[in-house]
């Protein structure tokens, strides 16, 4: 009898706070880690665990997070003075 992998939903319920302002920063890590972690137990045993789709959701809500803010960023030091003000960056702008 599989059993749920508890760090494929950890993964995935970290990465659903992807859209919670500075607390997405933490979740996101965890959310990526948790979710390699998990990935990791379920290929060594797979008739054992499964939540192979949450850890996989997980790492990518959890992910989403990081390219978005690097996205900003990168806008704001290309010259979109708007997106400087607006992700709380106004001194770069």
């Amino acid at each position: 009898m599989k059993k749920s992998n508890g760090t494929a939903i950890a993964s995935l319920v970290f990465g659903l706070f992807f859209w919670i302002p500075l607390i997405n920063f933490i979740s996101g890590a965890l959310a990526v880690y948790l979710g390699i972690k998990s990935l990791i137990r379920i290929r060594r045993d797979p008739a054992k665990y499964f939540g192979k789709g949450f850890a996989i959701t997980g790492i990518i809500l959890g992910a989403l997070v990081y390219v978005t803010y690097l996205t900003g960023l990168g806008m704001c030091l290309f010259g979109f003075k708007e997106v400087c003000k607006n992700i709380g960056l106004s001194f770069l702008a």
